[in-house]
């Protein structure tokens, strides 16, 4: 008879633990605009854009005080956008959830929002928003990731400084390259491109620069930048790219034939250059 005492107890210590909510978030949603709908799985974000997070959490112990007339919640978070490595993109943004409830409040769980300014020189790829809660009286904690997309510049990682995705335009803010680098005398010769491998020095800066040099037909230079652009970027997070651009004016009376545009990188943290060599021609 004690041994079935015993087990009906045990068996009701389990039943009331099971039946203990867990901790958890709930409801989040990653948008593209204040209190918006979720993204779509492929939606990608761009440099520089705003990403807005909000989210739940249930599951978490009330305190009772006077006989169960004053109940009482204590809450903790942090939310932060990531990269695929775990680095953090932006700064966190913490909060505390500490308050009374009301008798209506039974089936309240608090919602929580915050916005990140995402990084100007990131690369696409898939990154995550990381938050956590904690309860202070039911001393639980949890942790959940939501992923997004973000678009713009597809990078191949380099130990060293490089130049990568060089393409020539027609116009300077044409966003589709030049299959055939063909141009008319006269024409002003836009390019782009990105430099990446560089080394981060203090303060996740970077500092490179580049020269630019055109031969001609008959194998000269006519146009000679040893200094085209000096840049130093950085910021929370370290730039993974910096941007680069040409603006080449051909004079009417340049030959037809085929130029040579050469390109230096130079990272000047870790004194190393990198050269490119692309070709256009004058029709």
């Amino acid at each position: 008879m004690r041994h079935l005492v015993f087990l009906l107890i045990a068996a009701s210590i389990c039943c009331a633990r099971a039946a203990e909510p867990e901790l958890a978030i709930i409801n989040a949603v990653v948008s593209s605009s204040e209190d918006g709908p979720p993204v779509a799985s492929d939606y990608r974000f761009s440099p520089g854009d705003y990403l807005y997070f909000t989210f739940e959490i249930a599951g978490f112990a009330v305190h009772t005080e006077n006989q169960g007339e004053v109940r009482k919640i204590s809450l903790s978070y942090t939310v932060v956008p990531m990269d695929a490595q775990g680095r953090p993109l932006s700064e966190a943004v913490p909060g505390d959830i500490v308050t009374t409830l009301n008798p209506e409040d039974k089936n309240w769980v608090p919602k929580r929002r915050a916005s990140f300014l995402l990084p100007a020189f990131v690369a696409a790829g898939s990154f995550h928003v990381h938050v956590t809660a904690k309860d202070a009286f039911g001393k639980t904690e949890t942790a959940r990731d939501l992923p997004f997309l973000m678009g713009g510049v597809r990078l191949v990682p380099a130990d060293s400084i490089t130049i990568e995705n060089f393409r020539f335009l027609r116009r300077e803010n044409d966003t589709q390259p030049l299959s055939l680098a063909a141009y008319a005398p006269g024409d002003t010769v836009y390019a782009r491109f990105e430099m990446t491998g560089f080394k981060i020095g203090e303060d996740n800066r970077c500092r490179v620069a580049y020269s630019v040099t055109v031969i001609g037909p008959a194998g000269k230079a006519f146009i000679q930048n040893p200094d085209a652009a000096r840049l130093d970027e950085g910021g929370f997070y370290p730039p993974q790219f910096v941007p680069g651009e040409l603006a080449l004016e051909m004079g009417k009376k340049n030959e037809p034939g085929a130029y040579t545009v050469i390109v230096e990188a130079r990272d000047l943290i870790a004194k190393q250059t990198y050269q490119l060599k692309q070709t256009f021609s004058i029709e």
